[in-house]
């Protein structure tokens, strides 16, 4: 058997590719590594922009009681703290419930979910696509790479940003740690707390839990014998909220999630003929907190073109060129801009000088959130 899609990775920018590919009546099979449900290193806002394609998706969020966000409070490494209104907001909601929501509808929609097994190689021969795992080799018209921040796919397929030098100070040597914590904060409201080298952002999600969520650099980590409880004993807890919030709250599971070598750097889009998707295309920066929103938008944008080229309106070049296009119209400007965004924030002498000026400039923090989030699509 021939699928019409492969889809490898089964985070958002997956898991809305094949049920959207599904509805338009498509043989589409999609591999997971793990099993769902389960958790996920993300900050887990998502930009009201996201909600109405949700929605249509088949999801019901309305019925799910989410928390929505509309206030933000934003801290320098000393404790200064600046409070804005955030227009238009978000809302929470955990990426073990997310995901499964959309898993449980891609399997509604006829996809082949081949969840726990984990894809070894990808490659195009003779116009057609094989996809091996450990028991077998699919084929398939169009593969889709979809497999997040990092994979051992980047390096098998060679990809270019797998080259950069991983040094302090780079876009490419990040450290991510996460939390669900019982809090005693506001359900409207995201935080982010800035300590030296890093920022840690807190919110709601559902059941009256929070997300506590932290990027800092690798040197961090480094300094603290590769200790994470060391590390915010003696890094992150100078800041006067963290050291409240990771002192007093409650935290639901033992150990925190953790993940390294996350890379912001530019990616191509399209590689080794490979279309990507996500967090595999382009990762913006935490702090702008709009990731997620950015995968479902991907997915969006792909769609039309892979409809075309199964029914034979497009070549592959064409396809490739159009998507590149659209992908780099759509996003550029928020990664330039989340990059711009975080590179205010870290030197504890530079976010303290930042958080005062934009104390007596709402204008520009509206338009540093506008720049990095798009409209409802």
């Amino acid at each position: 058997m021939i699928y019409d899609v492969a889809v490898i990775g089964g985070g958002l920018a997956g898991l809305a590719t094949t049920i959207q590919m599904a509805e338009l009546g498509k043989k589409v099979i999609l591999f997971e590594k793990k099993q769902y449900p389960f958790h996920r290193v993300c900050g887990e806002y998502i930009s009201m922009e996201s909600w109405g394609f949700l929605n249509r998706l088949g999801l019901d969020l309305g019925s799910e009681n989410l928390p929505m966000i509309n206030k933000l409070n934003i801290s320098a490494p000393s404790g200064r703290l600046l409070t804005h209104d955030l227009n238009p907001g978000g809302f929470g909601i955990s990426r073990f419930k997310l995901d499964d929501l959309l898993a449980v509808q891609a399997d509604r929609k006829g996809v082949k979910m081949q969840t726990g097994i984990s894809v070894n190689n990808v490659n195009f021969q003779d116009g057609i696509w094989q996809v091996t795992t450990k028991h077998e080799t699919i084929q398939a018209k169009i593969a889709l790479g979809t497999f997040g921040k990092r994979s051992n796919l980047d390096k098998q397929q060679n990809r270019k940003h797998t080259h950069h030098r991983k040094t302090r100070g780079s876009l490419t040597n990040y450290v991510a740690v996460k939390y669900h914590v019982k809090a005693d904060l506001p359900a409207d409201t995201i935080e982010l707390h800035n300590f030296d080298h890093g920022y840690c952002g807190i919110s709601k999600i559902e059941e009256d839990h929070y997300c506590m969520c932290y990027l800092t650099s690798a040197s961090n980590l480094e300094k603290s014998g590769n200790d994470i409880e060391q590390m915010e004993q003696n890094i992150l807890s100078k800041n006067p909220f963290l050291k409240s919030y990771l002192t007093d709250f409650e935290k639901i599971y033992d150990k925190p999630l953790s993940i390294a070598q996350i890379d912001f750097s530019n990616k191509e889009i399209v590689e080794n003929n490979l279309p990507m998707i996500g967090d595999a295309a382009g990762l913006i920066t935490p702090l702008c907190g709009n990731g997620m929103s950015m995968a479902l938008r991907g997915s969006t944008l792909i769609i039309p073109l892979l409809d075309q080229y199964l029914d034979g309106k497009l070549t592959t070049i064409e396809m490739h060129e159009y998507y590149v296009k659209a992908w780099r119209s759509e996003f550029s400007k928020r990664l330039t801009a989340g990059r711009i965004f975080q590179s205010l924030f870290g030197n504890t002498v530079i976010t303290e000088g930042v958080i005062a000026l934009l104390k007596q400039s709402p204008r520009m923090i509206n338009k540093l959130v506008r720049l990095t989030h798009g409209e409802p699509f």
